[in-house]
């Protein structure tokens, strides 16, 4: 028999459904807890596994590097490899782009860099890239790559010792045309008509043949030689126009030789006013340097960043003075600045 309770017993004030009002207050708040917890679990046990996972991967690299060192190697070389020329091409084809809508004079330093190496780049791997899409020859040519990186692969593949060897090796290759170019460039001395320009370039020539450089103030004075006879480029002699092709690493046998060391004159050029137009050489990285002075005919091993300034800069002063006309001047710039350096005998010699 139920217990009547009548309203008269409640305190005054309370409503007969206030119990049952607080008690399903209080299972929603239980309810919502256990929600919470289970939420709070389920967030708890992702996170495990993936941390489980990640730790796998981890673990499974390793034991792989352990297992098959040189297949590791070789992925990781052609991965990043890959990835950097991936990079470099869609900033080969902005500065293109750049180039038609506002002409060659609006791109930056390493943009014309760019221009430069990665033509070349593309033909050099446009074999390895073609011949990796037939079916098994990967097991072959990629092997094949990284046994002769140097002929079949780029920059992008080689690794910072790498670099250094075959900049070094190509760059040793050039200063051989060196003298043969200095010897040229004597033997048109006595072709000189005006006296008073004669006898200030015989003193540039007696500072090479010495073991030193004429002064920046020295060659500019000398410029107008590079603008007309005997050193513009319409005037260069056969072996003239070949050994100083040679200096700048750039064929032999390929035909307009004039036409082509003019646009190896304006790139440099154009660079020149880059570096300057973007805050001079000490906006430069230590990197972009050691490529500008190679680029030039200097060697930038074991030279110091101060060192590598300063040179860079002597540079500028006198490629401020070059224009189209006396492009030569600009050509023949690896002989007047660097035919003497310590870095470039000591690569000679040794």
């Amino acid at each position: 028999m139920y217990k009547m309770i009548s309203r008269t017993a409640l305190p005054k004030g309370m409503n007969m459904l206030e119990p049952l009002k607080h008690t399903s207050i209080q299972r929603g708040l239980v309810k919502a807890e256990r929600e919470m917890e289970k939420t709070g679990k389920v967030a708890n046990l992702k996170q495990y596994w993936f941390s489980r996972y990640i730790n796998y991967i981890k673990n499974y690299e390793s034991t792989l590097e352990q297992k098959f060192p040189r297949t590791m190697q070789m992925y990781r070389v052609f991965s990043v490899g890959s990835r950097d020329v991936y990079t470099d091409l869609k900033r080969f084809v902005t500065a293109v782009k750049r180039q038609g809508s506002n002409g060659v004079d609006c791109l930056t330093r390493e943009e014309l860099q760019l221009m430069h190496t990665m033509p070349r780049d593309l033909r050099k791997l446009s074999p390895l890239f073609l011949l990796s899409a037939v079916p098994f020859t990967n097991y072959i040519i990629f092997p094949l790559a990284l046994y002769f990186p140097r002929y079949l692969l780029t920059s992008h593949y080689w690794t910072l010792q790498q670099r250094l060897e075959f900049m070094l090796s190509e760059h040793k290759v050039r200063l051989r045309h060196n003298r043969p170019l200095f010897r040229c460039m004597q033997a048109e001395l006595k072709s000189i008509k005006d006296k008073a320009l004669r006898i200030k370039w015989q003193d540039a020539i007696a500072c090479l043949g010495s073991g030193t450089h004429p002064t920046t103030k020295n060659i500019v004075a000398c410029s107008k030689l590079f603008s007309g006879p005997p050193y513009s480029l319409d005037n260069l002699k056969r072996r003239h126009l070949k050994e100083l092709l040679a200096i700048h690493g750039m064929s032999l046998w390929r035909p307009f030789k004039r036409k082509r060391l003019m646009e190896r004159g304006m790139l440099i050029l154009r660079m020149d006013r880059a570096i300057v137009r973007e805050g001079g050489v000490k906006e430069m990285s230590n990197e972009a340097m050691r490529w500008a002075l190679s680029f030039r005919g200097v060697n930038p091993a074991n030279m110091s960043i101060e060192s590598m300034r300063n040179w860079l800069e002597q540079w500028l002063i006198v490629s401020a003075l070059v224009d189209q006309n006396n492009i030569s001047l600009l050509l023949h710039s690896p002989i007047l600045l660097a035919y003497n350096h310590s870095t470039n005998w000591i690569l000679i010699y040794n």
